[in-house]
């Protein structure tokens, strides 16, 4: 084996091993290993590894930067530009994570998860219409995935369409229960429609799956709702407006 072709594959398995930590949410023994991958040569792999690694640490600055390098070597790059308009779309640069699912989606039209992301910045920019279209694109013909249905949830929600709403969360929480937001969806509607003990009962799930949620229910509360009535929900407990489901 000659030395170039040695040192691909040591390459090659150090981006494995790489991806093992990564995957195990070892974040900081990852980027030292797509590091060590991509020393003494350029390794796109081991490049956009090294952009997931730091934009999972919070660099968003190094991750976009290694993006920019992979994106300006192949204008195709869907995997690039989808993981840039993650990082743009948690730096809430919305319309440059737009721009880029935009191209996610003209390079893969089959990229349902694409879809379904595209569907969540219009969402977030209260642009309901392109937002259904997407998440229709993203569910497609069959079942689709959860979070597709989820955002049909979402939008009919915002527009008042209660009863859609919740059919659509049933279909989302049947697919996959273990989501706090399709339980945290559900209980808004089921308050919002009077049917306030079924709420109770999806917020209480919605608890049980996510441990930080309990935090973002205070939050949302209207500042006259106290900490006891936010902890001891029942029948009488109501919510003022859709706001709760946002994350921020």
């Amino acid at each position: 084996m000659s030395k170039k072709s040695k040192a691909a594959h040591t390459s090659a398995n150090q981006v494995e091993m790489a991806w093992e930590r990564f995957y195990k949410k070892d974040f900081d023994g990852a980027l030292e290993l797509f590091d060590a991958a991509r020393e003494g040569h350029n390794d796109p792999s081991a490049n956009f590894g090294r952009a997931c690694a730091l934009f999972r640490i919070s660099d968003h600055e190094g991750a976009l930067a290694e993006l920019g390098g992979l994106i300006r070597a192949d204008s195709k790059n869907a995997a690039a530009y989808h993981t840039r308009a993650m990082i743009y779309g948690a730096d809430e640069h919305y319309e440059k994570a737009l721009k880029d699912l935009q191209k996610v989606t003209s390079l893969q039209p089959d990229n349902m998860e694409a879809w379904c992301d595209l569907g969540g910045v219009y969402l977030t920019l209260s642009k309901y219409a392109e937002a259904a279209e997407c998440f229709e694109r993203s569910a497609g013909s069959g079942m689709g995935c959860s979070c597709a249905w989820l955002g049909k949830a979402l939008v009919a929600l915002y527009q008042k369409q209660y009863k859609k709403s919740v059919e659509y969360l049933n279909i989302a929480i049947k697919q996959d229960a273990s989501q706090p937001l399709a339980h945290m969806a559900r209980a808004e509607v089921y308050f919002l429609t009077g049917r306030a003990k079924e709420g109770a009962k999806d917020m209480g799930r919605a608890l049980l799956l996510d441990k930080d949620f309990f935090e973002k229910f205070k939050l949302s509360m209207d500042e006259d709702v106290s900490d006891e009535q936010s902890d001891d929900s029942d029948e009488d407990t109501t919510l003022s407006d859709d706001s709760f489901l946002r994350d921020d």
